[in-house]
């Protein structure tokens, strides 16, 4: 959606309507995924893509007609192999595609995720939910089924990733909602400017994330440390989350190995919806860190969470190499591959 504002903006400020056209279900071998998205003035003019070619100027006209009669709709494409390849693509599939007016609704601010109705009596209305609990908007079917529309939303959030869904069981029949997330850009938060960390968030800037590095000691955390980092304070680690929360997409690894710098941020962090945390340690100093995290008052659940020793086993030893077992469970963890917080023994160079 960001890379569609600039045009929006610009064809408002003209005058203009625009209608945002989205994939709520992609089947078979479509283009594009569900979430993506065109936006179309009332001009005809529009950028983005929901096929890769294959239907965007029908989408064009259906959108023309929405802003016309300002009645949002959904339109079922069957992209055969023959059209596929007409316009370049390897291969056709099906999607549908919900066009609707672009309102003060949409959100322009991260995260949050935005479930509006593509079907039934609520066509059209939607809400914003929050990471915090917050949302607001309503589909107009009572506070209960938004509340849960809500809920399902922000677990969504935390996982990245838009979905359809069907609430059966609403006053006016059968609902379809389609949630679309707009999380935070991802964030590695590397507690401890150790050796480690140094590898680590030089690592992680190349796959996407952004870095910040935390450490209440000024000659680990500094610019010439870490020159590729986004943000580098030098701070305690109950300071630092004081005033930058973590959110669904942050990214935890505590690498100090010392408990008065290192059990504050595991706190924090497992307080937190990140969406990792992980801590260096071998499985004794891990036994001893979950007992003091317990005694502190965490729940068992929320110490569950914590990935130690941190890293996926790949026999790691040097420090570059245990960065590497970091990213890789930190990626699994973005993707949705990776289960709770792990106990078992690993490999030493892991354990550290």
């Amino acid at each position: 959606m960001k890379e569609l504002l600039p045009d929006i903006e610009r064809w408002r400020a003209e005058g203009k309507q625009v209608a945002i056209a989205t994939v709520v279900s992609a089947y078979g071998s479509a283009p594009r995924k569900a979430g993506s998205k065109m936006a179309i003035s009332s001009a005809g003019e529009f950028v983005g893509s929901v096929s890769g070619g294959c239907v965007e100027n029908d989408v064009v006209e259906h959108a023309r007609q929405v802003l016309a009669e300002d009645a949002p709709r959904l339109i079922p494409y069957g992209i055969s192999d023959e059209m596929a390849f007409d316009v370049g693509l390897a291969c056709g599939g099906q999607i549908e595609v919900f066009v609707q007016p672009f309102g003060r609704a949409f959100p322009l601010e991260k995260p949050v995720a935005f479930a509006f109705a593509i079907r039934g009596a609520a066509l059209g209305k939607g809400l914003l939910s929050w990471d915090s609990g917050k949302h607001r908007g309503s589909l107009g079917l009572g506070e209960e089924l938004d509340e849960r529309v809500a809920r399902d939303a922000r677990a969504l959030l935390r996982e990245g990733r838009p979905e359809r869904r069907r609430y059966a069981d609403v006053a006016d029949g059968e609902l379809e909602v389609f949630v679309d997330v707009y999380p935070s850009q991802p964030t590695v938060v590397i507690f401890g400017g150790v050796h480690i960390g140094v590898s680590l968030a030089s690592l992680a800037r190349v796959v996407g994330f952004q870095v910040v590095v935390v450490d209440a000691r000024g000659a680990w955390a500094n610019d010439d440390r870490f020159p590729g980092a986004d943000e580098v304070h030098v701070q305690h680690a109950d300071d630092y989350l004081r005033a930058h929360p973590l959110h669904s997409q942050s990214y935890v690894a505590v690498l100090s190995h010392d408990p008065k710098l290192d059990d504050p941020a595991i706190l924090g962090a497992l307080q937190s919806p990140a969406r990792y945390v992980g801590a260096v340690g071998s499985p004794k100093t891990q036994a001893a860190r979950r007992e003091r995290l317990l005694a502190a008052g965490l729940s068992a659940e929320q110490v569950e969470r914590l990935h130690g020793p941190i890293g996926l086993d790949l026999g790691a030893q040097t420090p570059e190499e245990i960065a590497v077992s970091i990213l890789a469970e930190m990626v699994a963890a973005r993707r949705g591959r990776l289960g709770a917080g792990r106990q078992a023994p690993v490999a030493a160079g892991v354990a550290h």
